[in-house]
């Protein structure tokens, strides 16, 4: 039955064709008329009348009638073709033609007829339609004897013809063939390999149904005893068939197969499963040598189950008597024979006579193989049931029938039931001798069995060694496209390279004109410049001297304030007194900082660093004794502008001022910390905390109406901050705001400078 498979594959192409062309004939052949009425060429015309002779030649329900009327169209192109003189058309002609006396029976001139058109294509330089008459010609030489091998070089001359045309479905369809032919000739890698080609060109191609090419690579596997790779494929066929809602042929072979695939791993129900499926879409395609094949493997199977194996007969029992009607005497017949041969087995004796008188009907029609097994059994039967007689007389039939043969098989069964035979009736010296033969036949079974198991295990082996040769081929082709790729990349650089240089020296040359053109003018202006950056260098420099003396003015004219403050300042009562001074702080910490920007290079910034460390000292030096208060200072190196600087001055002296003359009443010992730290972004903080008394706790900052409070918060407005005040652990000032640059001085971290008094 291994024939069923490649049988199976090519019915399918033949329906899924018959599908396709499947729409109403009398519509189809209304167009094919109207095309050639309006053709507006020879060529064209042509084409049509090639169509026209198709559409008889193909025609279902085929009559006498459709193939006269082919054979006319073939005719008219080809005398149209003494006009034309194309070898396309002329190949055309033959291949019509070839098909033409195929169907007439002429077989010897198709295959001239299809050489012909062969020969007119390789002309015409058109490899896809020689592929196509080579995929014709190879239907005369049979996959089933000596003609197998002239099939599998015509198919490989296709498969070229169809890579050279670039048509990369028909190659693959080649490939499939191809690789069936190869696993049916006993040549497992070869046959995974042409598949797998078959596959990349299906992908490529984005064609999907691939089930049928599964479906085979699956059954490879298997066969040559590899079964994990056997089940990966056949669950691969049945994904894709069950998603493409397949129920054709295919189908039937691909639930076959996979339930033999878990048979063999002993896996019987599972088997079952699959097989049962396979069968009803056997049945459904009305597919007689595929129903008798799974039923057969059913049976195989339901023996092996034991004791389980009675509901599957049961089902078989059921299935026969449902479609006994439908059912050709060819399937009916296989069943019986399957169901005798079980019953007996299992020594089921009244099941086992209803089924041999069934088949005994067959006799007269029965072939040599089919009449041995039927005496083995009916000998079997008599012996079984104690009629000695009866099993003579089929004994007797049996020896007639061993003689006309050469098959082992039949001629080891006879042996053993004339050993038993003889056994029974008391005839034990040609009992003995009769067993001598049987077990020679069997030996020479064991002994080609063997050599059939070394056929799997060298088939399995060629199989992996494939596989390896494959892998590193893949690997080889890889490291291949990586140094053409290398290679490639080389040459387009030099490319590139020789491009740049010329461009370059182009670029270089219109470069050197362009110099001594504009060197002219260069010449003729460089004194002229060279006395204005002089000037514009001295007027920086007078700018400069001018913004420094501005600043230095100003920090003078603030000091003969503070000066005069402070002769005021003896003429005054306490409470004028503090009023007063903190106005003296207040100018002394602006003049601080016009005093920074004269005495440093950079005119424009103030290094808030050491801006708020002399700040600090300078306050508590104003307030004279101030042992009991410890002075921490962590500041970053950071630089503002004079529009920030002032403000955070005066923020500072109000908060500093106000911690150390409220925060520690009694002269009572504590710490004052100044931080200015960078933060996030462009956002810094300033923050004054003491841990003195703190606030009161109804204190609220917003309502305080003092003139240091009103200060601060315009201070924080000034600079676009956030300010907050916390009276719950000593009192801490913060200052929160955003810099539209903040400068980094140092790329160290910043120190923490702690001065204690």
């Amino acid at each position: 039955m291994k024939y069923i498979y490649a049988l199976a594959i090519a019915l399918v192409i033949v329906s899924q064709s018959a599908r396709a062309e499947g729409y109403d004939q009398v519509a189809r052949l209304r167009e094919l008329k109207t095309n050639l009425a309006e053709a507006k060429t020879q060529v064209e015309e042509a084409k049509w009348l090639i169509e026209l002779g198709y559409f008889y030649l193909l025609k279902p329900g085929e009559t006498k009638e459709d193939l006269l009327l082919a054979r006319y169209y073939c005719h008219s192109v080809a005398k149209l073709n003494y006009k034309l003189h194309s070898d396309l058309v002329s190949g055309d002609i033959f291949l019509l033609d070839s098909h033409i006396e195929k169907e007439s029976g002429n077989k010897a001139v198709a295959i001239q007829k299809v050489n012909a058109a062969i020969r007119q294509f390789r002309k015409a330089k058109s490899p896809d339609r020689e592929g196509a008459a080579l995929m014709e010609l190879r239907h005369y030489y049979h996959w089933d004897g000596p003609g197998m091998d002239q099939r599998i070089d015509i198919v490989k001359l296709a498969v070229n013809r169809f890579a050279a045309a670039g048509d990369k479905i028909h190659e693959a369809n080649a490939h499939l063939e191809l690789g069936d032919l190869y696993q049916l000739k006993g040549k497992p890698a070869e046959a995974i390999s042409s598949l797998r080609k078959a596959i990349t060109l299906y992908r490529a191609s984005k064609y999907e149904a691939l089930q049928s090419v599964y479906n085979l690579i699956g059954h490879i596997y298997t066969v040559s005893g590899d079964l994990n790779n056997g089940l990966t494929y056949g669950h691969l066929a049945v994904k894709v068939l069950e998603e493409r809602h397949d129920t054709s042929l295919v189908a039937a072979t691909t639930y076959n197969r996979l339930g033999v695939t878990y048979a063999r791993l002993e896996r019987f129900e599972t088997a079952l499963e699959f097989l049962q499926k396979g069968l009803s879409y056997a049945i459904k395609n009305q597919w007689d040598d595929g129903t008798v094949e799974i039923l057969g493997n059913i049976i195989d199977t339901s023996i092996k189950m034991g004791g389980k194996m009675n509901a599957q007969i049961s089902y078989l029992e059921k299935l026969l008597q449902k479609h006994s009607g439908s059912m050709t005497l060819f399937v009916k017949k296989e069943i019986e024979e399957d169901l005798r041969v079980f019953f007996l087995k299992s020594r089921n004796a009244p099941k086992a006579y209803y089924y041999l008188n069934k088949c005994l009907a067959y006799e007269p029609e029965g072939n040599i193989t089919f009449n041995a097994n039927l005496y083995r059994d009916a000998v079997e039967y008599y012996l079984l049931v104690g009629n000695a007689k009866m099993a003579q007389g089929y004994l007797d039939k049996y020896t007639a029938l061993k003689d006309k043969t050469s098959d082992l098989s039949i001629l080891k069964n006879y042996y053993y039931v004339s050993y038993r035979t003889d056994s029974v009736s008391g005839k034990f010296k040609n009992a003995f001798l009769n067993h001598l033969s049987y077990k020679a036949y069997s030996d020479s079974l064991n002994l080609l069995r063997s050599k059939d198991e070394l056929k799997v295990l060298a088939a399995r082996y060629d199989l992996e060694k494939k596989d390896a040769e494959i892998k590193l081929k893949s690997e080889n082709i890889k490291l291949l496209e990586k140094d053409i790729a290398t290679q490639g990349e080389l040459l387009n650089r030099s490319n590139t390279t020789r491009n740049v240089t010329i461009v370059a020296f182009l670029i270089s040359f219109l470069l050197l004109f362009s110099l001594f053109s504009r060197w002219k003018i260069v010449k003729k202006y460089s004194h002229s410049i060279a006395q204005k950056n002089s000037y514009l260098e001295q007027l920086v420099k007078e700018k400069e001297w001018l913004i420094r003396e501005v600043h230095h003015r100003v920090k003078n004219n603030l000091q003969m304030i503070v000066s005069l403050i402070d002769s005021q300042a003896s003429y005054l009562n306490n409470g004028e007194f503090d009023a007063v001074m903190d106005s003296k702080h207040r100018i002394e910490a602006m003049s601080l900082i016009h005093q920074k920007l004269y005495l440093t290079e950079n005119v424009t910034t103030v290094n808030m660093q050491v801006y708020i460390k002399e700040l600090v000292m300078y306050l508590r030096d104003s307030f004279g004794s101030m042992h009991h208060i410890a002075f921490v200072t962590d500041v970053d190196e950071i630089c503002l502008d004079v529009s920030h600087a002032i403000p955070m001055g005066l923020l500072l002296n109000e908060a500093i001022t106000n911690c150390i003359k409220y925060a520690f009443p009694d002269s009572r010992n504590g710490k004052i910390d100044v931080t200015f730290k960078y933060r996030v972004g462009k956002q810094v903080m300033l923050m004054i905390k003491d841990n003195g008394i703190g606030l009161p706790p109804d204190f609220d900052a917003s309502q305080v109406q003092s003139l240091g409070m009103s200060l601060m918060h315009g201070l924080a407005t000034e600079v676009s901050g956030t300010l907050q005040i916390d009276g719950s652990n000593g009192t801490t000032v913060t200052l929160v705001f955003d810099l539209p640059n903040v400068n980094w001085i140092s790329g160290r971290p910043p120190k923490i400078e702690y001065t204690t008094v």
